[in-house]
């Protein structure tokens, strides 16, 4: 029986296994295997060893890895890591990647201390996408920029990935690239990618182009991308469309409500105090919020104060955390007036941090609810906090999204 009998004779096999006959596909696997056939060596390993056959499933393995067969290797090297033999796994990994098995390589990377890189070059060089994005988000983490930039380089030229597209595009704004950064968003934006259409939008209003990036947030918004949406809304305030800003802001709000970049609202021209003003009066809760934390965020405290207490009179959570942190840092407004008149007297105030963490938790706000938990900390309400905490975050990651690449 040639080559081509068994690869026949494997085929049957494979076509009984994919019907549920397994005993059959054993009887096809196990014909071609003693006729010297490697596939049907691996995959009657694979059958013994799916229903413990450990035993038949190594020898099997090992006729196939004996003739450099990299899939057996694999299958050694899971059934050594199986009988604590760590030792003889990485044997056969090493022996798989020596003989180019980008898997192996990934294998003896994954495994290794989180400062030898040497595995994923390996891998990387080999073309790897999972190897090249782990090697470039090392070398980033490190502050290795320029290196980091090469392997983004190389990855775009063997994948051709809208994904790297994006890391390059983000490495090169890192890197004040921005002519770069603009590029590399941009084809993958135009390629569909939705991630990168909120990158090249934000890039875009650093570039003085908020028209531009309007556009490119309301594509990637519009394929529901959270961020691009908060981002999308802080360019409609900013233009004083508070109305179509908060509409953004509801959809984008997760249980800790809406967040706020602050680099793309400092990137957008500076408005002056009266149109501050405006945007403030007509702005409903979430609005109210956002124009709070910009507030706090250049210090004016009172303002932030007044925009957090209008949000959180009508039940915000966020608001009401928010002021709750507010207080924690810099206390109320007497608090903070006595302290720039020296010597003046203040009443102990009953509007407390703790009061708005608490009403902010029970409205559902999960920093609020950890919060709470450090002010009970070691005492059973403390971890019923904490709990709650998580299931609200794992709640939040569930309802997230999907944003198609």
């Amino acid at each position: 029986m040639g080559e081509t009998d068994t690869a026949a004779v494997v085929g049957l096999g494979v076509a009984a296994a994919r019907s549920g006959n397994v005993a059959e596909a054993e009887v096809w696997y196990r014909a071609a295997a003693d006729r010297g056939d490697v596939d049907g060596m691996n995959l009657l390993a694979l059958l013994c060893e799916e229903r413990g056959g450990f035993a038949e499933a190594l020898r099997w393995y090992g006729r196939a890895a004996a003739v450099g067969d990299t899939v057996a290797m694999h299958g050694l090297a899971r059934l050594a890591r199986r009988d604590g033999r760590p030792a003889d796994a990485e044997r056969w990994y090493r022996e798989a990647a020596d003989r180019g098995d980008r898997d192996a390589m990934l294998a003896l990377a994954d495994s290794g201390p989180p400062t030898d890189d040497g595995w994923y070059r390996r891998a990387a060089e080999a073309g790897d996408p999972r190897a090249l994005a782990v090697l470039g988000t090392r070398l980033r983490a490190r502050g290795e920029l320029a290196e980091a930039e090469r392997w983004m380089r190389r990855a775009v030229e063997t994948t051709g990935e809208p994904f790297f597209m994006v890391e390059l595009g983000s490495l090169l704004a890192e890197r004040g690239d921005v002519e770069g950064a603009e590029d590399w968003h941009r084809r993958a934006a135009s390629a569909g990618h939705v991630d990168a259409m909120a990158h090249l939008g934000a890039v875009l209003v650093t570039g003085g182009r908020a028209g531009e990036a309007e556009q490119w947030y309301r594509q990637a918004a519009g394929a529901g991308h959270r961020s691009a949406m908060a981002d999308l809304a802080l360019v409609l305030l900013h233009r004083g469309e508070v109305g179509e800003a908060e509409d953004w802001w509801e959809r984008s709000a997760t249980s800790a409500g809406v967040e706020v970049d602050h680099d793309l609202w400092s990137a957008l021209p500076p408005l002056d105090s009266r149109a501050l003003e405006r945007r403030e009066r007509d702005a409903a809760t979430r609005g109210l919020v956002v124009l709070g934390l910009l507030a706090r965020r250049r210090e004016d405290v009172d303002g932030a104060e007044r925009c957090f207490r209008r949000a959180a009179g009508v039940g915000n959570a966020q608001a009401m955390y928010e002021l709750g942190m507010l207080l924690t840092r810099w206390g109320g407004a007497a608090t903070r007036a006595a302290a720039r008149r020296p010597g003046r007297r203040v009443e102990p105030s009953s509007d407390q941090p703790g009061t708005w963490f608490t009403r902010a938790a029970e409205a559902g706000h999960p920093d609020a609810m950890v919060s709470l938990s450090a002010l009970h900390g070691g005492r059973p309400e403390g971890d019923l906090w904490w709990q709650r905490a998580i299931e609200a975050r794992q709640a939040d990651a569930a309802a997230a999204p999907h944003t198609p690449d």
